[in-house]
C-alpha cells in the first residue's frame, strides 16, 4: 500500500517504521561519518604541517604497535600498520638511533632481528598517552559520564561493524567485481 504511513522492515520481520526513517537516518550516520573522517585528516594535515619534519605522529603508530603485540620483525610491523617496508624501515631507524627501539637477535632466525620496545619507548607512549587524554577530555568536555559511557559502547559497536562490513565488501570486489553495489566513494575514504 503506497499511502500507508508505516513500511514493512527489508528483513521481513513485520516490524513497522515511517517510510524513509531507515534511510534518512543512515545517510545521516553516513554523513557525519565521512564528517568526521575529513576533520581527522584536516587535524593530522595541521599536525604535520606544524611538526615539519618531525616523524613524532607516525612513530607513535609504531611504538604503540610493537608495545601492544609485542617484539617483531620490520616486515611484521609494516604489515600490522598496512604501510611500506621501506617508509617503516627508516622510521625505525629514527626510532632505534633515538632509543624508544631496540633490535634483538630472532630466536628462531639467526639472520633476522625483532624490534622490541625500550623502557625510553615505554616513558615515550606513556608521555603520548597522557598528551592524548587531555585532548579527548577536553573535546568532550561538558559530556556527563552516562554520555561518554553510551558514546564509547556505541563507537565501539560501530567500529566492529564498519571493519566487518569493509572487509566483507573489500574481500568480495577483490574476487568479483560486480559483486557489491558500485560506490560512487571509497567507504573507507
Amino acid at each position: 500500500m503506497a499511502d500507508s504511513p508505516t513500511a514493512t522492515s527489508p528483513s521481513g520481520t513485520g516490524s513497522r517504521r515511517p517510510p524513509g526513517a531507515r534511510p534518512e537516518s543512515t545517510a545521516s550516520v553516513a554523513a557525519a561519518f565521512m564528517n568526521l573522517q575529513r576533520t581527522v585528516r584536516r587535524s593530522k594535515a595541521r599536525l604535520l604541517a606544524a611538526a615539519g619534519n618531525d616523524v613524532e605522529s607516525a612513530t607513535h603508530v609504531l611504538l604503540h604497535t610493537v608495545e601492544a603485540d609485542g617484539p617483531m620483525r620490520a616486515s611484521t610491523l609494516a604489515d600490522s600498520v598496512q604501510a611500506d617496508l621501506s617508509t617503516v624501515s627508516r622510521q625505525v631507524a629514527t626510532l632505534v638511533g633515538r632509543g624508544l627501539l631496540e633490535r634483538r637477535a630472532d630466536q628462531l632466525d639467526g639472520r633476522a632481528s625483532l624490534l622490541a620496545v625500550t623502557d625510553a619507548g615505554r616513558a615515550a607512549i606513556a608521555q603520548h598517552e597522557q598528551g592524548r587524554q587531555a585532548f579527548f577530555d577536553e573535546v568532550l568536555t561538558g559530556w556527563s559520564t552516562e554520555e561518554l559511557r553510551q558514546f564509547a559502547r556505541q563507537l565501539e559497536r560501530f567500529t566492529a561493524a564498519y571493519d566487518h562490513v569493509h572487509t566483507a565488501w573489500t574481500g568480495g570486489r577483490a574476487g568479483h567485481p560486480d559483486s557489491r553495489p558500485n560506490l560512487e566513494e571509497d567507504p573507507n575514504a
